[in-house]
């Protein structure tokens, strides 16, 4: 392989994820702040919204400030470039604990729509999904980041095995080996790390199909039981489906785009994208933020604590605007007989 790993990470590469990590910090705690604190009070599914919330706010802080790690592809390996991380935790822990934590947006996602599914069904408890099957699946899925953080685990690999791995597929890079936090995953060789992999395909696969039937199942509750409610309800669950989709649809491209693009390059070993692909990871650092973006624009409640927000600010900048006095003068006219 002609990929040649460089000595050190480009300068922006942390530097550009620490920026994306400080616009999106108050972003995202002001969406935690708005699904607590302005979300109706007897609302049930901002626990849903807030679970979802928590789980992304911390998959991207702790890639952008404590697993920033910089890869190399197609060689699967990289190393952490975070002082934090390599002070207290080796680079294969902090690569087992952000995947660890990333696949819990799979069961937040699946808390969402099961709950729009049930709300929906309220209208129609006949149409009801049997509570064991959602409680089977609830309990499925939140086995996922633990089947995968078990094959990550044990995907780990000897320093003569990186070794050999390295000097055999990518010679240029045998002095990236002196890194102290450096690793590599090879998929040739490593059961474990196809393991992950095949778990990750059949459990996304599978429930992203499981969200597609809940939405096409909430909509034809909603269509046969909409001359039995009000045109408020109707709209407050055609709302809300359709924030909860977008929602996940434009944040989560954030996260296929880049995942295609890696796939491409280590599947076709297109050593000259490199870097493109490991670029690719900024985009990942910004579905949290994205999803919140999202989330505040479609709900209503949401918009208006922002204007009102912001209008409150320039009305209050307005009237503390200096007033410019005008000095009146009194000019005595003498007439000359």
């Amino acid at each position: 392989m002609d990929l040649e790993c460089l000595s050190e990470p480009p300068i922006y590469f942390p530097l550009v994820l620490h920026i994306i990590a400080l616009i999106s910090f108050p972003i995202n705690c002001f969406g935690c702040y708005l699904v607590v604190a302005k979300s109706p009070k007897n609302s049930k599914y901002k626990y849903c919204q807030l679970y979802l919330q928590i789980v992304t706010f911390i998959v991207e802080n702790y890639m952008s400030w404590i697993g920033a790690g910089y890869y190399y592809f197609p060689l699967v390996g990289g190393y952490n470039t975070s002082f934090i991380a390599n002070s207290f935790i080796t680079t294969h822990t902090s690569v087992v604990f952000y995947f660890f934590t990333f696949c819990f947006e799979l069961p937040a996602l699946l808390s969402c729509f099961q709950y729009r599914a049930d709300a929906a069904a309220d209208l129609n408890p006949k149409k009801r999904i049997p509570r064991c099957f959602t409680y089977f699946l609830c309990i499925l899925c939140h086995s996922f980041p633990f089947v995968v953080a078990t094959s990550l685990a044990f995907a780990d690999t000897s320093k003569e095995d990186k070794y050999r791995t390295v000097a055999l597929y990518f010679p240029k890079c045998i002095h990236i080996l002196s890194h102290p936090g450096f690793v590599i995953y090879d998929y040739r060789t490593n059961p474990w790390l196809v393991m992950a992999g095949l778990s990750t395909m059949i459990w996304v696969f599978s429930f992203a199909g499981y969200f597609i039937f809940l939405v096409i199942y909430t909509i034809g509750i909603l269509q046969k039981m909409r001359k039995h409610m009000s045109a408020a309800t109707f709209k407050l669950h055609k709302t809300a489906l359709i924030a909860l989709t977008l929602q996940v649809v434009i944040p989560f491209s954030f996260i296929l785009i880049p995942l295609t693009i890696i796939f491409i390059v280590v599947l076709k070993q297109l050593s000259s994208w490199q870097e493109i692909a490991t670029d690719t990871m900024f985009l990942i650092s910004c579905h949290s933020m994205v999803s919140t973006i999202v989330m505040i624009c479609c709900n209503g409640r949401y918009l208006d604590v922002v204007r009102s927000f912001f209008t409150d600010r320039l009305r209050i900048k307005h009237l503390q605007l200096p007033k410019t006095t005008i000095a009146e003068r009194t000019i005595t006219v003498i007439a000359h007989n």
